[in-house]
């Protein structure tokens, strides 16, 4: 039985079926709703080329009893993705990030182990994903809404087998409970977000907000880092290019809301594009994202692809 707050969700062909395993512990929960393949894509009546056989698609929410990730909270998931699959991580809404309540853990953390020597006065959400040949995750939560106060860590590890391997990878954040006159005033705000080959690190990309520094983005609600790498997400990363040159390009024309720069990844065999992103609010930038990782569909399927458009 996993330890509070673990989780673990994995995905497999085994004879070409798709077999799948979740377990979870309180506060955490995740729950897998099923998803149907796409038809095999027909090869044009080319007789050299074989039918691409589309990727099984598995989904899993990650959802908090609690409504949220609450003070001291220590959010462990591990997934594991093998070849010939594609699992989407999702959420149901943003994931809220409560107040910091000094010396007041929660209850299941009275006694903690803490192997990890982490600081029990603050939130911690980790997510390790393996991805074996041929596989591709796709981590596209909904963004993270830290509470006036709030001391949160998140850490997104991503370890890909091969060059074969794919993986889009969303991080992002709100300025808080706007509705209740919150904007920017968590404590901390820290996220980390690697992808390895092997012993090899592609990206590692980091931030870090406190308030001391946080007058700068009172024009900005919203902010987003995408990361598409891998085969499964090449046409998905050529998009990325070509609108941004074009808007180079057309640059002394009226610019929409949405801020956003895209950078190449190319590093050992592994190309692809990391993306970041800021506007003046949720939507603006839900909407930005969404309409950009369209072609994902014809990567995840019809079905899979519905529950992240249709998420809120």
């Amino acid at each position: 039985m996993p330890a509070p707050g673990e989780g673990t969700i994995g995905c497999k062909l085994i004879a070409g079926r798709l077999y799948q395993t979740i377990s979870s512990a309180y506060p955490l929960k995740i729950i897998s709703p099923k998803a149907v393949a796409n038809s095999p894509i027909p090869n044009d009546g080319d007789d050299s080329q074989q039918q691409q056989k589309p990727l099984e698609p598995a989904v899993g929410y990650i959802l908090s009893y609690g409504g949220g990730i609450v003070h001291g909270d220590q959010i462990n998931v591990r997934a594991q993705v093998g070849s010939g699959c594609a699992l989407i991580l999702l959420t149901q809404g943003s994931t809220k990030v409560y107040r910091h309540r000094a010396n007041r853990p929660p209850s299941y953390l009275k006694n903690p182990t803490n192997d990890a020597k982490l600081d029990i006065e603050q939130s911690y959400q980790t997510i390790e994903i393996s991805v074996e040949p041929n596989g591709l995750v796709c981590l596209l939560p909904d963004p993270v809404t830290c509470f006036k106060d709030a001391l949160y860590n998140q850490r997104q590890i991503v370890r890909l087998s091969d060059a074969s391997s794919s993986v889009v990878l969303l991080d992002w954040m709100t300025s808080g409970r706007m509705s209740r006159g919150e904007r920017w005033e968590f404590a901390k705000y820290f996220s980390v977000n690697v992808v390895e080959l092997g012993c090899k690190i592609i990206v590692r990309d980091a931030l870090l907000l406190e308030q001391a520094g946080l007058v700068r983005l009172r024009d900005v609600d919203a902010f987003a880092f995408l990361l598409v790498l891998g085969p499964a997400g090449k046409e998905v990363a050529r998009e990325f290019l070509r609108e941004h040159r074009e808007m180079r390009i057309r640059a002394f024309r009226k610019r929409e809301n949405i801020v956003w720069s895209v950078s190449e990844v190319e590093e050992f065999g592994v190309t692809g594009v990391a993306v970041r992103v800021a506007g003046p609010t949720t939507e603006d930038v839900r909407e930005w994202i969404k309409c950009r990782l369209a072609l994902l569909q014809n990567v995840v399927g019809d079905s899979a692809w519905s529950m992240y458009f249709n998420s809120s």
